[in-house]
């Protein structure tokens, strides 16, 4: 299942999702991370020391792996969004897939994948979005199943709704702090997306005492508070330069993040509903703009039969390969 970390900046999304990321691996044989923030600090809250391939420079090579042998599309590019064939590669949530093995670095019992950073050169002729590219084809592609366990670090505000990672996550949960802004940077996020009230939790970070937690408590509905996380010495440790005082921060936290993990853990998907998100958001974009920007109908000819179910599923008896 896939959780997906937001927040304003500033807020301590990146070393509560590390926390959590830390956490979840000590009880999962596997999490696959995404650093999908433009900052980029989510391989250094691990401890992976080497520098990761970027996605957002890998659109390309990417998605000529992610296409197989699909043969609908013809010499039409996949986009972001084309959504699958029977016929395509897909992502397995394992350190021996061949796409996580390439482009991911490996930390214990975490793989991370790293979109990359807003570059000098990037300025003025390209957003932050266009470098999400490769990990949106990527998590269209990724059979992940309800014990797996796939976390992202997102970027700030409420900037995924431009994306179709609004609907690639099972759950999305608001670090926030106990000021009106951060709060509202949770609230609009549901303004925006009501479908996704119910999927969308909250946790209160740099609490100092019963007044901050009242506070947050005040804004968000009792269901969708996980809990609170205090100001920490050993957060304030890591921040300083420590880099073992997350794992003592980790610790400290642990009861939160168990209820968190068993929150991400009691989640559902509706493949059908998320290929329905995909297929309608893919036919949006190009009909506002991919098909003319082309000159082509990307949105046509595409594999109608697909279905996540079909590649998921077993092969019926009868269609199990005869052994020689």
């Amino acid at each position: 299942m896939r959780i997906a970390f937001l927040g304003k900046g500033g807020s301590g999304k990146t070393t509560t999702a590390a926390s959590f990321i830390r956490h979840a691996s000590g009880k999962s044989p596997f999490v696959l991370a995404f650093d999908a923030d433009v900052n980029a600090h989510l391989g250094a809250a691990l401890s992976i020391e080497s520098e990761p391939p970027h996605l957002g420079e890998l659109f390309t090579p990417i998605t000529e792996y992610l296409k197989g042998k699909r043969t609908d599309l013809g010499e039409k590019p996949m986009i972001m969004t084309t959504p699958p064939s029977l016929l395509s590669n897909f992502i397995r949530c394992q350190f021996d897939d061949p796409l996580i093995a390439k482009y991911g670095r490996r930390q214990g019992a975490i793989a991370l994948l790293t979109v990359g950073k807003y570059e000098q050169a990037d300025v003025g002729s390209a957003c932050y979005h266009s470098k999400l590219s490769g990990a949106i084809s990527i998590l269209h592609h990724l059979l992940d199943g309800p014990n797996d366990i796939v976390v992202a670090d997102n970027t700030a505000g409420t900037d995924a709704v431009a994306t179709s990672l609004w609907f690639a996550y099972d759950m999305h949960i608001f670090v926030v702090e106990p000021t009106q802004k951060s709060v509202q940077v949770y609230k609009d996020f549901i303004k925006l997306l009501p479908a996704l009230a119910d999927k969308t939790y909250v946790l209160g970070n740099k609490v100092e005492g019963a007044e901050d937690e009242q506070f947050i408590a005040g804004h968000v509905a009792a269901d969708k508070l996980l809990g609170f996380v205090p100001l920490s010495k050993h957060l304030k440790r890591f921040e300083q330069g420590h880099p073992e005082a997350l794992e003592l921060f980790q610790q400290e936290q642990a009861k939160v993040f168990d209820k968190v993990l068993a929150t991400l853990l009691a989640q559902t998907r509706d493949w059908n509903l998320y290929l329905q998100r995909l297929r309608d958001t893919h036919l949006r974009l190009c009909h506002e703009w991919y098909n003319d920007f082309h000159g082509l109908k990307l949105d046509e000819g595409l594999d109608s039969k697909f279905s996540y179910q079909a590649i998921l599923l077993p092969p019926l008896p009868s269609e199990t390969p005869k052994k020689d």
